[in-house]
């Protein structure tokens, strides 16, 4: 009985010694052995090689060695799985501190690094990897977008007190590449739609970020 339990215990040794100096392959050491281990300790009762239970006994070396042959198997391929996901927390730690917003050449004015940051400062934005994440309106956030890039401001009605969205003298509004930072789609035509109409609710709280 203890040569099989010291058997299976240098077995395992080796094996984790093995995936350890070949880290780039350990998970696939680990199933490997632990495939063949199962398949090798079947084939040994199956065959008759082995016989567990001999005389209707469970006691035997032959038993419990097969028992733990069984568990070891599975030992490892619970450290493979394991091994596994501790490898991809790690490169997802790694993405997230690497990744950055990088603004495009059309993009990065310094009004634009300057609204941005009083944005994220009010919680209106957040930076998530190389986006960002808007938290309000996509309609307000054209809003903002036409302000910086286009000119936008808002006018008040001769008729009453209400503001509208007047349209800058830029023509050009970067469509494309806002959706692509702001992981968005249909920013442009959001800002098409509202062209000389009211302007949208906390459309105030964006004009204080241009102060």
């Amino acid at each position: 009985m203890l040569q099989i339990i010291f058997l299976n215990i240098g077995l395992c040794v080796i094996l984790l010694a093995i995936a350890f100096v070949f880290k780039k392959y350990a998970r696939v050491i680990l199933w490997s052995s632990a495939i063949t281990l199962f398949v090798g300790t079947l084939l040994l009762v199956g065959l008759g090689v082995v016989n567990p239970v001999s005389d209707n006994e469970t006691g035997s070396s032959e038993f419990w060695g097969t028992i733990m042959f069984l568990i070891s198997a599975a030992a490892l391929v619970i450290g493979a799985e394991i091994l596994r996901e501790k490898n991809i927390k790690n490169v997802e730690e790694v993405v997230s501190v690497d990744a950055e917003i990088i603004l495009s050449e059309t993009l990065d004015t310094e009004l634009a690094r300057k609204v941005f940051a009083k944005a994220i400062e009010a919680g209106y934005m957040k930076e998530d990897g190389t986006h960002y994440i808007w938290n309000e309106s996509k309609v307000l956030l054209a809003y903002m977008c036409g302000r910086i890039y286009c000119g936008d401001k808002p006018t008040v009605s001769n008729i009453d007190d209400r503001e509208f969205w007047k349209f800058g003298r830029t023509a050009f509004f970067p469509d494309t590449e806002l959706n692509n930072l702001f992981d968005v789609s249909g920013l442009g035509q959001s800002r098409s739609n509202r062209k000389d109409l009211p302007v949208p609710t906390k459309s105030t709280e964006i004009d204080k970020f241009f102060e």
